[in-house]
């Protein structure tokens, strides 16, 4: 699947003690002469507004190394290298946010605002800016792209403990419509109205949601107002970086949380690293397609991927035998979905394999996830699950420089693809080789982590 932009991590949502209710808010701002703006309850226009933001990204994402290849990009080892820059200014970006919103400069509104118009320079950098403008691009909205988290956090404050996964579903749904249909048209853009339509699209899309952010979300100053004094600085900074450390301490606790944990690692690392769709000329060069049809590709695995997990994932789960034997029969299943591309056409590729890894990589996503909430205790959930986001990102910065390593090794040991569009992309049937290797070394490690814990926690319930 195409590299998303959005990476979560809570340390960037916003530490407000003792939050105002939405019911009280409404109180505050109807008798207070100076507050004379509305506004929409956030459990209504927050949806829109990640709508709206996920439609921007779509529209561009699978088209994006295109984008590089027309800003002169022209070696596979600078592509990886922007991707590496990319994760890494995720990293330093939520935590200075969190940082930030932690001391009360800034607000989760202001972190919106600063998210979307951030993202609206990004995207034109993209088809204006060069080389230099890529790279500037991919540092500015990696560090400031915070809007799933701060939405989550805000979601969070305005709803009550009984409704709230009711909101997250909603903000789940809209992100996945919109993934469903924006691919499509961007694709329909790049190829019947201009290549840069669908990045100047996205940046109007993100000014646009920045206006209605202004307009529809209540002004957090009266939180800030009745939060507790910070302590100093230097004691914050203290306290934020022994959190931190204390979050990746609880992430190994138990043998039972620390397999979970690592086989998650090794699942979001393996997925990295033996991505095809970063390469120029992967599918054009497999399926004979145009560039702008990866659009159309991404958003057919969406919607195998939303049709799964609307309705069947529950079904799945209980028939393969819980999400420990799932995450181990989803990752052997991508293994043979990829023994299968070896020697496919488009129309196997779109009727076989497309479906498998499209629902063995949702069940592996979601099984994992699930024994995360189900394993870890509950009290520190809530950091477990943010110390996890930010050893992903970790790992994220690494994936480049190891595919970087890849690609040397597979040019000293096969004839280079003269039909690569990038220089250094290797030949995508030697490629698919070498991710079978890695997924069949994924499927042993995560069997063997699981598949134990699996039989012990069975042993102990009888």
């Amino acid at each position: 699947m195409p590299p998303q932009e959005k990476r979560p991590s809570d340390a960037s949502a916003s530490s407000e003690s003792e939050p105002t209710t939405m019911k009280e808010s409404c109180n505050n701002h109807n008798h207070n002469p100076k507050h004379t703006k509305s506004f929409i309850h956030p459990t209504t226009s927050l949806p829109l507004l990640i709508m709206i933001d996920n439609f921007a990204v779509s529209l561009v994402v699978p088209l994006l190394y295109q984008y590089y290849q027309d800003a002169g990009v022209a070696s596979a080892s600078l592509r990886e290298l922007l991707s590496s820059l990319f994760s890494s200014s995720q990293i330093v970006g939520a935590l200075v946010m969190g940082a930030l919103s932690d001391s009360g400069i800034l607000t989760r509104k202001h972190i919106l605002y600063m998210s979307f118009l951030g993202s609206a320079l990004s995207y034109s950098l993209i088809v204006y800016g060069g080389v230099g403008g890529l790279i500037l691009s991919r540092v500015i909205v990696g560090a400031v792209k915070q809007t799933g988290t701060i939405s989550t956090s805000m979601i969070s404050t305005y709803t009550t403990p009984q409704e709230r996964a009711r909101h997250m579903g909603r903000l789940s749904a809209c992100s996945t419509g919109a993934f469903i249909i924006g691919p499509s048209v961007g694709a329909f853009l790049y190829k019947h109205v201009d290549k840069r339509a669908p990045a100047i699209l996205a940046s109007i899309l993100f000014i646009l949601n920045f206006f209605l952010a202004a307009m529809l979300l209540p002004n957090e100053k009266s939180f800030k107002k009745e939060q507790k004094p910070n302590t100093s600085s230097s004691s914050s900074s203290k306290n934020k970086f022994a959190s931190f450390a204390q979050n990746l301490k609880s992430c190994f606790t138990s043998k039972q949380l620390s397999a979970v944990v690592i086989s998650t690692l090794v699942y979001h690392w393996i997925l990295r690293a033996t991505s095809y769709t970063s390469m120029a000329s992967y599918y054009e060069e497999m399926f004979s397609i145009e560039p702008h049809q990866r659009g159309y590709l991404a958003s057919y695995q969406s919607v195998i991927s939303f049709i799964f997990q609307t309705f069947f994932v529950q079904s799945t789960l209980h028939y393969v035998g819980g999400e420990y034997r799932a995450a181990c029969t989803a990752a052997c299943a991508v293994a043979i979905a990829t023994v299968l591309e070896l020697g496919s056409s488009l129309h196997l590729f779109l009727i076989v394999i497309c479906p498998i890894v499209a629902v063995a990589n949702s069940t592996l996503s979601l099984s994992l996830r699930s024994l995360l909430t189900q394993i870890a205790p509950k009290e520190s959930l809530g950091s477990i699950l943010a110390a996890v986001d930010v050893l992903q990102n970790c790992a994220s910065v690494t994936v480049p420089f190891y595919r970087t390593l890849l690609f040397r090794i597979l040019a000293c040991t096969t004839e280079e693809d003269s039909n690569a569009a990038m220089r250094g992309d290797p030949c995508p049937r030697m490629w698919l080789k070498l991710s079978l290797l890695h997924w069949i070394v994924a499927t042993i490690v995560m069997s063997r982590l699981l598949l134990n814990q699996s039989d012990k926690s069975k042993s102990k319930e009888v």
